[in-house]
């Protein structure tokens, strides 16, 4: 009796952990094309500057530096369609909020990594106050919703987001730093089934080739932040990288899934 007492007391312990290990979030778009056939395919390429967008077998994600120039309410308008905004990590002085982001269309799922105490004390009150506000009328799960506007997922290290739409998956993993720093240093964009997958990193901070090959060996394709244009490093599953980063451009780089 004694004996089975345990083992139940252990079975309902390893429900509720396995009840707890999954994604934070869980989105499904819809689609109005038809599935996707043949190998995965996708390509990144420079949208602006400060920003990359990436594509994958009909999946629009765009990626764009906090501190980037183009970050304002009137560049927003003009930014290309996508079905995610990605929005990297900020450095502490220049972020001025999400205040710009709601120019985007309602609803639209806006990934963002939760600001370290420390670094919301540099920003100034107005951004904070911007900040706040947008992330409390939008945020899943929070009271009220705002009128217009998008759809915040903020994420800590080690967070996960899973998006289908139709045959198409990704999984977005808000990434630590090297050891000794602090939040989120960047996220990995997981594209792909069970079958195959590409993994692209984008690197809110610098990060040196040979150290972020080494802590990323899953990693195919890192990019990492430039003044211009995000630098693009192609990773050689944690051995150091076989070139030196190239500026991304409007043209792109192709991609295809990788067998796992």
């Amino acid at each position: 009796m004694r004996t089975l007492i345990v083992v139940a007391v252990l079975a309902l312990v390893c429900s509720w952990g396995v009840a707890q290990i999954g994604p934070r979030y869980v989105i499904e778009l819809r689609s109005q094309g038809g599935g996707t056939v043949g190998m995965a395919q996708g390509r990144v390429q420079l949208a602006g500057k400060g920003m990359a967008l990436i594509r994958f077998q009909g999946l629009r994600v765009l990626a764009v530096d906090a501190d980037s120039e183009a970050y304002s309410g009137e560049a927003v308008r003009g930014w290309p369609a996508a079905d995610v905004l990605l929005v990297l990590p900020a450095a502490a002085g220049h972020y001025e909020g999400l205040a710009p982001l709601r120019a985007l269309r309602h609803g639209m799922p806006v990934i963002v990594a939760e600001t370290p105490v420390e670094m919301q004390a540099a920003q100034t009150a107005h951004a904070m106050q911007a900040a706040q506000a947008a992330q409390a009328a939008r945020t899943p799960g929070a009271a009220g919703t705002a009128a217009d506007g998008p759809q915040l997922y903020p994420m800590q290290v080690w967070n996960t987001l899973d998006l289908r739409k139709q045959n198409t998956r990704l999984r977005v993993t808000a990434m630590a730093g090297a050891p000794g720093t602090r939040g989120v240093a960047g996220f990995m964009l997981e594209m792909g089934n069970s079958r195959s997958s590409y993994r692209l990193y984008i690197s809110g901070g610098q990060d040196e080739a040979v150290t972020l090959a080494q802590r990323l060996p899953g990693a195919d394709l890192a990019l990492l932040p430039a003044r211009e244009a995000p630098l693009l490093l192609v990773l050689n599953r944690g051995a150091p990288a076989a070139r030196e980063p190239a500026a991304l451009t409007t043209a792109g780089y192709a991609f295809t899934a990788i067998r796992r």
